[in-house]
């Protein structure tokens, strides 16, 4: 069903040729998730209803870019970091008139990414995610308590060798 999907998402761009009334099929080969399909997926991956999952969305989105507008960073390990860097003034030039002009200094918000994220896109490993971590199964109710293994005992510390003895 993902590959049906995807395939009814594909766009289609008309580019002209030379200026020549002939033209050019181009596929775009970048698809794009949008707000709603995001929340469409999520709903889909958590079993919930979308109207709880767009709540949790905008609410993420909201507590974030508040946090953005008071300069806090935002740090969620293993994804990425989101902060506000600033951006020092700068000169540029105006395209139009070709003048020199100032840019004034200016805040940006900026995205980090986590290391697991960066491993997970090179396909060197797959991201742990709280999805997958929660799904685990729950032991029922009266069920006997799952006794957990006994720590192990550390080692003792390794006894220092003798200094070797010097030869004449």
């Amino acid at each position: 069903m993902e590959v049906a999907h995807r395939k009814q998402r594909q766009i289609f761009y008309l580019v002209a040729n030379g200026g020549t009334n002939r033209f050019l099929v181009k596929k775009h080969k970048f698809l794009k998730m949008n707000k709603t399909e995001l929340i469409d997926k999520i709903a889909q991956h958590t079993q919930l209803e979308k109207t709880k999952v767009a709540r949790t969305v905008n609410a993420f989105l909201d507590v974030i870019t508040d946090s953005l507008a008071s300069h806090e960073p935002v740090t969620l390990i293993g994804f990425g970091t989101f902060k506000v860097r600033r951006r020092q003034a700068r000169k540029g030039v105006n395209p139009q008139t070709r003048k020199e002009m100032t840019i004034p200094a200016t805040d940006v918000p900026v995205i980090s990414f986590g290391e697991s994220l960066k491993q997970s896109v090179a396909k060197k490993k797959k991201l742990k995610t709280f999805a997958t971590s929660a799904s685990k199964p729950v032991a029922k109710k009266g069920a006997a308590p799952v006794k957990k293994a006994a720590p192990a005992k550390k080692a003792a510390p390794a006894k220092k060798a003798a200094p070797a003895k010097k030869k004449k």
